[in-house]
């Protein structure tokens, strides 16, 4: 079987279906439990997570939506779409849940595990689109 260029690989269409259909909607339900499971600084953190998850979502999919470009928010929306290739967003919310990790209390190991398996997952697509 050829390949045309005008045919994207299977790992470029896996990416970006995970990148914008999976990966934030999976760590929202990730922060979500951990923060109904701890208290302190752990909970803080899942409900951080959960605003960033929450921005991306939207900026993904309601501003689009409902067509609200010119709005001055609409440029936040772009930043978070556009910078890094759509991955500052999603490195970012990981990266504050991480840190629920090294908080006292803070470490659930199934939610732990399952979100650097997701970590890597998107890490390991990223690079493979390189």
């Amino acid at each position: 079987m050829t390949s045309s260029f005008f045919e994207p690989s299977m790992n470029v269409l896996l990416f970006l279906m995970v990148k914008k259909f999976v990966y934030l909607e999976v760590l929202l339900i990730l922060a979500g439990v951990k923060a109904f499971l701890r208290t302190g600084a752990a909970r803080y953190l899942s409900f951080i997570v959960i605003g960033i998850c929450v921005a991306g979502i939207a900026a993904h999919f309601i501003v689009p939506y409902f067509q609200i470009y010119q709005q001055p928010w609409a440029g936040i929306a772009q930043f978070l779409i556009r910078t890094w290739d759509g991955m500052f967003t999603l490195l970012l919310a990981s990266f504050v849940f991480l840190n629920t990790m090294s908080q006292t209390h803070g470490r659930v190991m199934v939610i732990d595990g399952v979100h650097i398996i997701l970590i890597i997952g998107l890490l390991g697509l990223w690079v493979s689109t390189l």
